[in-house]
């Protein structure tokens, strides 16, 4: 009998230990949960952010790109991004083609709050956002690595449209730069001499001015009418321009460059960026770079397509430059930074940024 009671108190003392253990471990498991929805950790999907604490909400996007143009697609994949990560809590309205505001207006209305998001060109506001003057040069970077440039100027380009209130998400790759002629081929700077180009912005119009050339402030809409009306006869832009807004039936002459095209930038409202939790945040941040992978993909191909087509119909002669001749465009460009420091209208940031840039193109 005795042996009996033995072996139950045994049993009972065993599964006692293994009863505290099982809530010890439960306890474990829960705090560990805790931690990790406390930390943005979402245990089921490995991403940065909680998606039980992403909220129902809506945004507006806008530009003035049609909704055929490449860069439209590429605003819209960020839309498409956002919306499968979200799980389609966070939505984004787009309102493009100048339907809502045009490019030379999106910065204005994303300060007023009418619009969360914009595409912007940095040339369109390098006079408000001084120190993002260094990025709007034609030549700001002739490498063939976008996506290291890109990601490596980020936090820099990141604190300089924050000290503005404006939260920077990602840049926009738009290939690399067509300079297109109706007068003559252009293989070297001194063949700009004497011509007219179509130039947006203060930098990009004395880049116009360095090569020899008299630049023009002419709208985007008006720019193929204004080759047939012998206004212009060059511009350097890319081939999302030359090939989607038919400026190659325009210019008979082309010549294809390494310098990539214009600074752009996703841009998102300060204070609808501030009203957002930590996990809507991070999500955000990482579509932001999805956004920037996926939009250099789109553009690599499209770019590719317009080319292809431009050959295929046959009115135009191509040039392709050669990499010498490449940087020596650029050198002349990057003879304007002294310039543009000596203005006095640099901050820190701005004059960090040249540095920066000088680096990625290899020059002293």
């Amino acid at each position: 009998m005795k042996k009996v009671i033995g072996i139950i108190l045994a049993l009972v003392m065993v599964l006692g230990i293994a009863a505290l253990t099982a809530c010890d471990k439960k306890e474990e498991t829960s705090n560990a949960g805790a931690n990790a929805s406390s930390s943005g950790q979402a245990s089921n999907n490995g991403l940065p952010w909680n998606p039980d604490n992403i909220r129902d909400q809506k945004f507006i996007l806008a530009h003035g790109m049609a909704p055929e143009n490449v860069v439209s697609r590429c605003y819209h994949e960020f839309c498409e991004i956002v919306r499968d990560l979200s799980d389609g809590k966070m939505d984004i309205e787009e309102k493009i083609g100048g339907t809502l505001v045009i490019d030379t207006e999106t910065f204005d209305a994303l300060l007023d709050g009418v619009v969360d998001f914009i595409h912007s060109m940095g040339s369109y506001v390098s006079e408000t956002v001084k120190d993002l003057s260094p990025l709007t040069i034609a030549g700001y970077y002739g490498g063939d690595n976008w996506l290291d440039f890109a990601y490596g100027t980020k936090d820099l380009v990141g604190e300089i449209y924050g000290d503005y209130g404006v939260k920077y998400l990602g840049a926009l790759y738009q290939g690399t730069s067509v300079i297109a002629c109706s007068r003559r081929q252009i293989t070297q700077p001194s063949d700009v001499s004497g011509l007219a180009f179509r130039a947006s912005g203060r930098w990009v119009s004395k880049t116009i001015e360095a090569w020899g050339g008299a630049a023009s402030n002419i709208t985007l809409p008006n720019l193929a009418d204004a080759f047939s009306k012998n206004t212009v006869e060059g511009v350097v832009t890319g081939w999302t321009i030359i090939g989607g807004w038919g400026i190659y039936e325009v210019a008979k002459y082309l010549t294809t460059t390494d310098i990539t095209e214009g600074f752009a930038a996703l841009l998102m409202n300060g204070d609808r960026w501030a009203s957002l939790n930590a996990d809507e945040q991070a999500l955000l941040t990482y579509a932001g770079e999805r956004f920037m992978d996926r939009n250099y993909e789109i553009t690599i191909g499209a770019c590719q397509d317009y080319l292809e087509q431009v050959k295929s119909e046959g009115l135009n002669e191509i040039f392709d430059l050669p990499a010498a001749d490449n940087q020596v465009f650029i050198e002349i460009a990057y003879s304007l930074y002294p310039e543009m420091e000596a203005t006095g209208e640099l901050g820190a940031k701005g004059l960090q940024l040249i540095g920066m840039l000088k680096q990625y193109n290899g020059i002293s």
